[in-house]
């Protein structure tokens, strides 16, 4: 499904223009339509933000500055990204970059929570992270957009993660991810977000590590029976446009588009997506019945997973990153 969100020419109303003179804006400039994709449905979070993200950019660039959004419509992440960086594209949202920088940031518990991971994105950790995204994909880094929590969809139950040994699960093409799958003996089954839900139909998995908003609004709780509600991961999307897409805005545009995306980042994308985890879960289970969350104890969680959280953090960005990410 493809989404045009289109410009206004014209502002209307006293919060419109109290946004736009915030922002001054050159007369009779081009209008820039940019094309941007996500792997996600139409009502995922990551796009729901993102058409909020287009209004606001139309209200205070006076019509000059919008999105087109491919949502779900082209295929899964890594395509997306190699899209953009080809041009078809001239933005993308998601987890996937192919980098180990941000890939380990998946592996669960390497972040305490969403606060931690913007902290962490503040220091040279996340520098040295948007640095190779730019060098591999001839882009540049909008932001993260702190998502909510990636879950562990099940077909059948379990009564702890061990009970992960043998079991075939979905992940992303995402280095932590998979490390965090394997470290508790499950097979990590790399398949694109958009063909899980037949994967799972189809007996190809047993389960499924995605994020769980995503997950939710995909209906894999129509082939997937069980949900372990304990957090086992972070999502964050990355915002990344194409140097070819930022170079054509003008001065005052870029600015509009950075500073507008970081503020409206904590309160639609991050808050929203701690709030919405209570309405995803009942979604589940009121679906499959109470019995489909699985709660388990995760209070060791974090201290089992830190030597390998701590080995990859210090393999990737050099001696003491673990340190660092731990006191940011």
């Amino acid at each position: 499904m493809t989404l045009m969100f289109k410009r206004r020419s014209v502002l209307a109303g006293a919060g419109a223009l109290a946004a736009a003179s915030a922002f001054p804006i050159s007369a009779a400039r081009a209008q820039t339509i940019l094309r941007y994709g996500n792997a996600g449905g139409p009502q995922t979070l990551s796009n729901t933000f993102n058409a909020k993200l287009s209004d606001t950019l139309s209200e205070r660039t006076g019509g000059e500055l919008s999105f087109e959004i491919f949502a779900g419509s082209l295929g899964g992440e890594q395509k997306l990204i190699e899209s953009m960086a080809l041009g078809s594209l001239d933005m993308y949202n998601g987890a996937y970059t192919g980098t180990r920088e941000f890939d380990i940031m998946y592996s669960p518990y390497f972040f305490r929570d969403g606060a931690h991971a913007s902290n962490v994105l503040g220091t040279r950790i996340g520098e040295a992270s948007s640095a190779v995204l730019q060098e591999r994909y001839n882009s540049r880094l909008i932001g993260v957009g702190r998502l909510g929590t990636y879950n562990l969809m099940l077909k059948e139950p379990i009564e702890s993660l061990a009970d992960l040994r043998g079991r075939k699960i979905r992940s992303a093409q995402i280095e932590g991810c998979l490390e965090g799958l394997s470290f508790f003996g499950a097979i990590p089954t790399p398949i694109p977000f958009n063909e899980i839900y037949l994967a799972l139909q189809n007996g190809i998995v047993d389960g499924v590590l995605t994020a769980l908003n995503p997950g939710v609004q995909s209906k894999l709780y129509e082939v997937c029976k069980y949900v372990v509600t304990a957090d086992f991961g972070l999502a964050l999307d990355k915002q990344v446009i194409s140097t070819a897409a930022w170079d054509s805005l003008s001065p005052e545009n870029q600015e509009i588009l950075q500073t507008t995306f970081d503020e409206l980042e904590e309160q639609d994308y991050h808050q929203v997506g701690l709030d919405l985890k209570a309405v995803d879960l009942k979604t589940w289970s009121d679906s499959n019945g109470e019995d489909s969350l699985i709660e388990l104890d995760a209070s060791n969680i974090s201290a089992e997973l830190e030597p390998l959280n701590e080995r990859l953090a210090n393999e990737v960005f050099g001696d003491g990153a673990w340190e660092t990410i731990q006191s940011a």
